[in-house]
């Protein structure tokens, strides 16, 4: 463990997150008891290291303070309600795509994690002619020009290319289909971009339909930051039942005699309580893709205990706070601002004091993902060297001296899994129907 305290300007960032920890710490014992006073002097101490326009810790400081603060608000429901009624009326959530769109751009640690994913759609579909890729949402415009030059520099030509992109966004689908047509053109890539106005909170089956899924294609299917918020929902599935076996002696019996007996009664499937996220995996599963990319944060944030959701939760976002100042954005920046405000401190506040249904971001890592992937009918895809390598050089590309640029790049039982510094930040993966599965049809 003694590498880390090479990394310039390592054991102050270390020693300001201790300090931050303890102060959480303190507060969210005196909360749990019930104790607002004593948990307000914790959140006064936290201010003295807080500012939402400071430096990464500073900032990531006054999100968790933020947070907290709403938590004891909790307490006092009189005040929770006003304060909630409050802030649905500023227009957060208009924007939140857009800063969804700026975070793509100014994070370094995303550039590499879309890159691992781009490199290994092009490894997959080495052999294809006709190719389908379905964004169910989370991916930038930026993602999908890389791999249309990708697939321009294939050897032996690219393929023909069908881009399916959901999202509810109007504006977005008209802009992000213009621009792509528009690079496709001056590549030489045959290319169709298939837009499809939903969202994956809310995928049903004319959704399905829309995505245009043909036979012939090697569908790919990538989501991108997106499944987790799904494990909060649950929803009823039937049970498949097997036909009862018949026995030596009835199938001894003639043709007359079986005709004559009364068909028995089919019956009732039971039913199943799972994730609206395992029962979309099971959709995409019965669609036979030949690959499907799945990109999520690399992060245990679904803990039933508050401390253990917020102690996983403060090295994670402090990482991604420093990622931001890496990736040149003056700490002025509009652009910053709107992504900590909308984005990241969002995240934060549903982590730390929201419960229930209303906690969205439910964060899980990848292990947990594999368990889930193969309950729906997939097994693990191989992951090219090619693909691990090109990700590997970008991230060392990206790096340089001090704690904010040091980015790599581990395989772990096949994934990629993107770190800043010693923190697990995303995971990529790659699945296909299990051949059990494939068997069966």
């Amino acid at each position: 463990m003694a590498a880390p305290a090479i990394i310039p300007g390592y054991r102050e960032h270390s020693s300001r997150i201790l300090a931050i920890r303890d102060a959480m710490q303190h507060c969210v014992a005196e909360l749990s008891a019930g104790n607002v006073v004593a948990a307000n002097t914790a959140l006064l101490f936290m201010s003295c290291l807080a500012s939402p326009s400071g430096d990464p810790m500073q900032r990531v400081a006054f999100a968790f303070a933020e947070a907290l603060g709403h938590r004891a608000l909790g307490l006092q429901p009189g005040l929770s309600w006003a304060l909630q009624l409050q802030v649905s009326r500023l227009p957060f959530r208009e924007y939140t795509h857009k800063a969804q769109q700026w975070l793509n751009v100014l994070s370094p640690l995303l550039r590499i994690t879309t890159t691992a994913a781009d490199h290994v759609i092009v490894a997959a579909m080495e052999a294809e002619k006709n190719v389908h890729v379905v964004d169910l949402g989370g991916a930038s415009p930026k993602q999908w020009l890389i791999l249309l030059r990708l697939f321009a520099a294939r050897p032996g030509g690219a393929p023909s290319l069908r881009l399916t992109v959901v999202s509810e966004h109007q504006d977005y689908l008209s802009s992000t289909g213009g621009l792509l047509t528009q690079e496709a053109v001056r590549l030489h890539v045959p290319f169709v971009f298939n837009p499809v106005q939903s969202h994956i909170d809310r995928f049903s089956a004319p959704d399905v339909k829309a995505l245009g899924v043909e036979d012939g294609q090697a569908l790919v299917i990538t989501c991108t930051l997106q499944l987790h918020r799904l494990i909060a929902d649950m929803t009823t599935v039937e049970v498949p039942v097997p036909p009862p076996a018949a026995s030596d002696h009835q199938q001894g019996n003639t043709a007359a005699a079986a005709r004559k007996r009364k068909k028995p009664e089919q019956p009732t499937a039971p039913s199943s309580q799972i994730t609206k996220a395992d029962a979309l995996l099971r959709v995409l599963r019965d669609l036979s893709p030949k690959l499907v990319v799945l990109t999520e944060q690399e992060a245990d944030h679904n803990g039933v205990l508050l401390w253990n959701r917020i102690c996983n939760a403060l090295d994670y976002y402090a990482a991604l706070f420093n990622d931001l100042e890496a990736g040149g954005a003056p700490r002025e920046s509009g652009d910053r601002a709107a992504v900590e405000r909308l984005l990241l401190r969002e995240e934060i506040m549903d982590i730390v004091a929201r419960d229930g249904p209303l906690r969205r971001e439910r964060h899980e890592k990848v292990a947990r993902w594999a368990l889930r992937m193969r309950a729906a009918g997939f097994e693990a895809s191989k992951m090219s060297f090619d693909a691990f390598a090109e990700t590997v050089k970008l991230a060392q590309e990206m790096s340089g001296n001090g704690i904010q640029r040091h980015y790599r790049v581990m395989k772990h039982d096949g994934n990629f899994i993107v770190y800043s510094g010693l923190t697990p930040m995303f995971s990529v993966s790659a699945w296909q129907p299990a051949r059990r599965t494939q068997d069966r049809r």
